[in-house]
């Protein structure tokens, strides 16, 4: 006897192995270079120990975790959280199917939440007239293809992603941003 998958079954694999291209295909938002790929769950689950949220209250919008890359600021719910490198200035740039992907640290007003160190943390207003939480200089973001916490699969995503350390710096950005800082200076120095 030969056992053949319904219909439905086939649609669900497909359909959740479409969704899945998709989020990868999203998650460098406009950059050029490759987005990351994703490890298998036991992979990911056996490389990023299990993150460790720190003081956090109830009603804490952000606390801070211990991931393999170090310290890291996390979400209420413990999900890490990342700054953009194309956030030039401060401001958020990253909208539309970029903002699916990557979905912005909203705070209900332009006020800082309350228990956060005004040191390290603001708000910055969104093109759409909503507010985001910034770390430093860098709007704050979750990655849609971290699901539980410890999940750091964002991690230097098309080289634009990084993990938000709790200082408000991104972690392992530096070789990128100094990239970043090379192609502008020769772009300036060009004739072209």
């Amino acid at each position: 006897m030969t056992i053949t998958p319904s219909i439905t079954t086939t649609l669900r694999r497909r359909g959740g192995a479409l969704f899945f291209a998709a989020a990868l295909g999203l998650s460098a938002c406009g950059s050029d270079a490759t987005a990351v790929t994703a490890a298998s769950d036991a992979e990911a689950t056996d490389a990023a120990p299990a993150a460790e949220v720190a003081e956090e209250s109830s009603a804490a919008i952000v606390g801070t975790a211990s991931s393999e890359h170090g310290d890291i600021l996390v979400d209420a719910n413990g999900l890490s959280l990342y700054g953009f490198l194309d956030d030039t200035e401060g401001l958020p740039t990253c909208d539309g199917a970029c903002a699916d992907a990557w979905p912005p640290v909203f705070t209900d007003s332009a006020e800082l939440p309350d228990g956060l160190d005004s040191a390290v943390f603001s708000v910055v207003e969104r093109n759409d007239g909503s507010f985001q939480l910034k770390a430093g200089a860098w709007p704050l973001y979750r990655f849609a293809g971290d699901i539980a916490p410890g999940d750091v699969n964002g991690q230097n995503s098309g080289d634009v992603w990084f993990l938000s350390a709790p200082d408000g710096s991104l972690i392992g950005a530096e070789g990128a941003m100094e990239g970043m800082e090379e192609g502008a200076m020769e772009a300036e120095e060009s004739d072209y």
